[in-house]
């Protein structure tokens, strides 16, 4: 059974340019010239021609300018070396986008505005509390208006791509079964545990006998608690050197390795809901209270069919379109233009 589902216009491209970029095919130049290399083309000149049909730097500089911006609201810094990376993957996306487009015209596939405002629906559905959809565009440098474009197109494509891939048969859980067993290291649940921590910290220069008042301070904060003289959480709030303890001394879930060995040793030995004895790190004194701890091991594999079996079938779908849009690639004319204005 063949399915599609509806892909963002990112998606479908990154899909089928990245099995073509494989090849690192160039695209052939012609007619530049000294004086047109050392240029800086203008926003209406012609980049690239697809099988007679214009790419603008405009229309480059739209898209690596949307890809950049995107990249930043997930609050990643772009490194200078990315920018020759957005570049090249724009112009690879709109040649993509160009014959997409070429192929849904050519096979007269219309898209109804009932269609486009369901999915919107289905959009604005996902944009987290407290933000507008259009906020949400607005960070990522789209408008409500391109949106709907981009919707329409990606229902366009996935029409076409129905009509014209091979069918694409459902993963089962025997293929599921068998990707869990080839694949096992991927379902690993390393061992981690979560824990509380009171921590009097030391100060710089500070002697060892400022240092032994303190951990006796500690010692008496810890037979409060075993007495219930007070809660954990409250003397955290009330003493403790670290940040977590406005949360009552929480340092949530963490795995080993991730503390400094001292640390990480009372936490995998002590025992549940104990509060341990005074331990000394670089940091200070520290009592903790382990609330949870998982051993570690295999996540079993009916906990995950599900996601491998969505995965497979995403897989299957990217090969298909891949495959399909090389075939438009490998049929058509591209060729980098000389940079001239788009009559």
């Amino acid at each position: 059974m063949k399915t599609f589902k509806t892909l963002s216009t990112t998606a479908l491209l990154l899909a089928a340019s990245t099995t073509y970029a494989a090849s690192e095919a160039e695209i052939p130049t012609t007619s530049v010239t000294e004086s047109t290399v050392a240029a800086t083309p203008t926003a209406d000149m012609v980049i690239i021609r697809v099988n007679g049909e214009s790419i603008t730097q405009g229309e480059i500089d739209s898209m690596v300018k949307m890809g950049l911006q995107q990249f930043q609201a997930r609050g990643q810094a772009v490194p200078p070396e990315m920018q020759s990376m957005f570049l090249k993957q724009a112009e690879e996306n709109l040649i993509t986008q160009k014959l997409i487009s070429a192929e849904v015209a050519k096979s007269e596939i219309l898209i109804s505005e009932e269609s486009v405002d369901s999915t919107l629906k289905q959009i604005e559905g996902s944009v987290p509390n407290g933000m507008t959809l259009e906020a949400a565009l607005s960070a990522q440098g789209m408008s409500l208006e391109e949106l709907k474009d981009n919707i329409k197109a990606d229902l366009a494509a996935r029409e076409l791509f129905e009509t014209n891939t091979d069918a694409i048969e459902e993963a089962t859980e025997t293929d599921a079964q068998a990707f869990y067993d080839d694949n096992s290291q991927q379902f690993a649940k390393p061992e981690n545990a979560a824990a509380s921590h009171i921590l009097l910290a030391f100060d710089e220069g500070e002697d060892d006998e400022a240092k032994a008042v303190k951990k006796a301070q500690l010692e008496g904060i810890r037979a409060e608690i075993i007495a219930e003289k007070t809660t954990f959480e409250d003397a955290a709030k009330a003493h403790s050197g670290c940040p977590s303890g406005a949360q009552g001394g929480s340092l949530g879930e963490f795995g080993r390795g991730q503390m400094v060995p001292e640390f990480e040793t009372a936490v995998f030995d002590q025992e549940i809901n104990s509060v341990g004895e005074v331990i000394e790190t670089s940091f200070g004194y520290h009592i903790i209270k382990v609330t949870n701890r998982n051993e570690g091991g295999t996540t079993a594999f009916d906990e995950v069919k599900e996601q491998i079996i969505a995965y497979l079938n995403q897989t299957a779908q990217d090969e298909a379109i891949g495959a399909y849009i090389k075939t438009l690639r490998d049929g058509a004319t591209i060729e980098r233009a000389e940079a001239t204005p788009a009559s």
